[in-house]
């Protein structure tokens, strides 16, 4: 597996290339009713990874968060033009064989970020500023961070929580009774998913769409001793074994949750 390290190494030049070409855009673009624009997803991360079509064109978007000017009623179509890729939820266009995903919004207060869900906080988080007009949005970021902080410690709290929950007497017994082997490894499935969550927020993240948290969370600092083989052994499965259930089981209350326990201590 190419881990997020070595594809920013392999990939260092073409993203440079992509992020020029993504300054090209943003310089071209009006402005006036425009407060802050963000590159957000696998460019900014600098693992950007798509294949090249035969065209020249590229499988893959450039995501972007632009914020409107409070009070402003513009819209996404006023400033970039009709949406070329309708069934795509964000505005898409493409400039120079470069597609961009534009998430149109007002302007990201902490109000804004508090509600949104979580994986849309962790792609703003990760994002960087383009634009920003009296540095309106970078100012606002230190009232954002102070409310991350708390929410980070709830959010690994309750899923710790959630993870007893899921994996107690009560619930294996309920389920073991029945012989549905299955349903216990779906609950330990939804433990360990809860667990990868839990790793993010000992990291100070939030944790991304479930679609990538597991590859992302290699590249946390803060893990347990042999991450990537562990993570391996837990995940296989025999679902029409309850020995293979209790060896899962042992493996991630041990060495995931026992880590993210004592850690959290610390």
């Amino acid at each position: 597996m190419k881990s997020k390290e070595v594809i920013i190494e392999q990939q260092k030049d073409f993203i440079q290339d992509i992020k020029n070409k993504t300054s090209e855009f943003i310089n071209s673009v009006d402005k006036a009713e425009i407060e802050t624009i963000l590159l957000s997803g696998s460019v900014s991360r600098g693992d950007f990874f798509p294949a090249k079509k035969e065209n020249g064109e590229y499988n893959g978007m450039v995501d972007l968060i632009v914020m409107r000017k409070k009070g402003s009623n513009i819209k996404a179509e006023d400033i970039f033009g009709p949406d070329q890729d309708p069934p795509i939820p964000y505005h898409c266009v493409k400039i120079d064989n470069v597609w961009f995903a534009v998430l149109f919004t007002d302007f990201i207060d902490t109000n804004k970020f508090s509600q949104y869900e979580e994986p849309r906080k962790f792609s703003v988080l990760e994002s960087q500023i383009l634009y920003d007009h009296n540095n309106s949005y970078k100012n606002e970021l230190g009232k954002i961070n102070q409310f991350i902080k708390e929410e980070l410690k709830n959010n690994l709290n309750n899923s710790l929580g959630y993870i007893h929950y899921l994996i107690s007497d009560y619930k294996k017994d309920r389920w073991y009774r029945r012989d549905a082997l299955i349903q216990l490894h779906e609950n330990l499935n939804t433990a360990i998913r809860a667990g990868i969550r839990s790793l993010f927020y000992l990291n100070g993240f939030y944790s991304p769409a479930e679609d990538r948290a597991i590859y992302y969370s290699h590249s946390l600092q803060k893990l347990p001793e042999n991450y990537s083989e562990l993570i391996l052994q837990v995940c296989n499965q025999n679902t029409d074994s309850e020995e293979d259930y209790f060896r899962r089981e042992k493996l991630f209350m041990g060495k995931i949750v026992g880590f993210i326990e004592t850690a959290k201590g610390c």
